[in-house]
């Protein structure tokens, strides 16, 4: 009964996957578009975001695109554009971060598509609740929160505005500065193709994890060394009455969304939770799966959490 309820969002990479992901589950595609998103498994052309909306239409499956660019003043009439642009291919929601595009989506009348989606700032519902009441379709949880912070919110706010990446690579970091680049600069190297390159990673002094780096020409992100797999928690996330689950894709591709989203229908219905990820880490081994911050808050220390 609870499944059914949850709405199952997939980053799509290949149009020929559509009908594959519609079949494991996935409720909802999200893609980003050339010069409206950042930090996406693809950016799609404006064509092909027409042609996505129709397909999705066809098979029945919602459709949102990312709009999570950070605007600076001199490039505000390149956002207006834009986003009345995402209204008229009419997407079911809009991922943004930057609050100009609620200013302006709300004199267009279409901020209850929106979806707000700051990384770190969500962390508590009254943060959370604020933006509901604002008029803005759903609120994404911060990565670094734990299970049982993640469980508090869900007490307080309605779940169904409520989403929470579950599968895939969290951000840990952004920055509009081309942090990649200016390293290459002062070490006097260079990189091929940068903006497309998913090899790249930093290691902390105190730490061993690669943590991946990905350089675009809006900024920099720096990722989490491991893949979030949220097997064993999935059965309390769905009983909490959150309402939107997001699998991402970015250094993965669509086979491996499909696959976990089929892994967790699997827990939901019964299966161990540890044999699905066993199941999963063998079909994926590159992927370095891992439970995130679900049991750790971000501010310890490597010695507190030993």
């Amino acid at each position: 009964m609870r499944m059914k309820q949850i709405n199952w969002i997939a980053a799509l990479q290949q149009t020929a996957a559509l009908p594959a992901l519609k079949e494991s589950g996935i409720t909802t595609i999200r893609i980003g578009v050339e010069g409206y998103s950042v930090r996406t498994a693809r950016l799609f052309s404006r064509e092909e975001a027409a042609v996505i909306a129709a397909a999705c239409q066809n098979l029945g499956l919602r459709w949102e695109i990312v709009f999570n660019r950070l605007w600076m003043e001199e490039e505000l009439p390149e956002m207006e554009a834009k986003l009345k642009q995402i209204q008229s291919w009419n997407p079911d929601g809009i991922v943004y971060m930057d609050p100009a595009v609620f200013m302006l989506a709300k004199v267009l009348g279409i901020q209850d598509r929106l979806i707000y989606a700051p990384d770190t700032l969500t962390t508590n519902s009254q943060d959370i609740q604020l933006m509901l009441n604002m008029g803005v379709g759903r609120v994404v949880l911060a990565a670094e929160i734990t299970l049982e912070e993640i469980l508090q919110i869900a007490e307080k706010v309605e779940g169904s505005r409520l989403e929470l990446q579950i599968h895939g690579r969290q951000v840990m970091a952004y920055s509009r500065r081309p942090l990649v680049s200016n390293y290459l600069q002062m070490i006097h190297k260079t990189v091929e193709d940068l903006p497309h390159q998913r090899g790249l990673y930093l290691i902390e002094a105190t730490r061993s994890g690669k943590m991946p780096i990905l350089e675009e020409a809006a900024g920099a992100a720096v990722y989490m060394e491991s893949t979030l797999c949220s097997f064993a928690q999935i059965r309390q996330l769905a009983a909490s009455g959150i309402g939107n689950f997001a699998l991402d894709s970015l250094f993965s591709c669509d086979q491996q969304l499909i696959e976990a989203r089929q892994a967790y229908a699997a827990v939901l219905e019964g299966a161990d939770p540890m044999e699905m990820q066993a199941q999963l880490t063998e079909r994926w081994p590159q992927m370095n799966y891992g439970s995130g911050y679900y049991a750790m808050k971000t501010n310890l220390t490597k010695e507190d959490a030993a």
